[in-house]
C-alpha cells in the first residue's frame, strides 16, 4: 500500500527528499513523520492528476490567442514587426513577452512551431487590456463562443486573463515538485472547468469526466 511506510522508509525518506523540502510537510503535520509523509505522496498524487486538466486549459488558451493573433496579423504573425511591437519589452529580470518571441521564432519557419515553443507565460500575457482592441474585441466571442449573453468583451478576457494567470502558477508549482496541498485546489480545478467550457461545452464534459482530480481530493490524508 502507498501510503503504508516500513520503519526505514520512515527513517531514510525524509532525508533523501531533503530537510528543507520534507520541513514544509512535517510543519504542516505538526511533525508527525508517517501523517508527512502520506501528504507528500498525497501532494505528488494530487499533482500528477492535474496534468490532464492543465493540457487541456492551455490549449484552450494557447490556441484561443494565437487565432486571434493570425486573424489580425495574418499567417506569418511571429515575423510582422507590428506584431512583435505591440508586444511590451520589460527589464530583465521581468518576463518580456518580446523576447521571448523573438527566441522561440529563431530557427523556426512555420507559425505552428512558434507557437509550440512560446510560453505559457506569453499566452497569458496576450489576454491583458493592452490586446483588447486588436485581438479581442473582434475576436474573443468567437474563440470563447460560451460566456454567459451580455457578457462584456473586456470582462471575458479579464476572466481568461486572471484564471489563466492563476493556472499558471499552479503549472510552474507542479512543474518544479512544489507542494500545492496549501492552494484552494476545488478553486484551481473549477477555475480550470469554466475557462474550457467557455471554450467549447463538450470538450469540458470530456475532461471533467476523464480527470482524476476530483476523487483525489476526497483522499487528502
Amino acid at each position: 500500500m502507498p501510503n503504508r511506510f516500513t520503519s526505514q522508509e520512515l527513517s531514510a525518506l525524509p532525508a533523501v527528499l531533503s530537510p528543507p523540502r520534507y520541513a514544509t510537510y512535517a510543519r504542516a503535520c505538526q511533525n508527525n513523520t508517517l501523517n508527512a509523509l502520506r501528504l507528500y505522496h498525497w501532494n505528488a498524487q494530487i499533482s500528477a492528476s492535474f496534468l490532464f486538466p492543465l493540457h487541456i486549459f492551455e490549449i484552450c488558451v494557447r490556441n484561443g490567442a494565437a487565432n486571434a493573433i493570425e486573424s489580425y496579423y495574418n499567417n506569418r504573425w511571429p515575423w510582422a514587426q507590428a506584431f512583435e511591437l505591440s508586444l511590451p519589452d520589460p527589464v530583465r529580470p521581468n518576463f518580456s513577452p518580446r523576447r521571448e518571441l523573438g527566441y522561440a521564432r529563431r530557427n523556426q519557419v512555420s507559425a505552428g512551431k512558434v507557437i509550440a515553443d512560446l510560453k505559457f507565460a506569453f499566452w497569458v500575457s496576450m489576454y491583458t487590456s493592452r490586446h483588447e482592441g486588436r485581438l479581442w474585441t473582434a475576436h474573443l466571442n468567437r474563440e470563447f463562443p460560451n460566456f454567459p449573453i451580455g457578457t462584456s468583451v473586456s470582462a471575458a478576457r479579464k476572466k481568461i486573463h486572471d484564471a489563466a494567470d492563476q493556472i499558471r502558477e499552479l503549472r510552474n508549482r507542479i512543474a518544479h515538485h512544489e507542494p500545492i496541498f496549501g492552494r484552494d485546489l476545488v478553486g484551481d480545478y473549477n477555475a480550470i472547468f469554466e475557462i474550457v467550457s467557455y471554450k467549447c461545452a463538450s470538450t469540458a464534459a470530456w475532461m471533467n469526466r476523464s480527470q482524476h482530480v476530483s476523487n483525489l481530493l476526497t483522499l487528502r490524508p
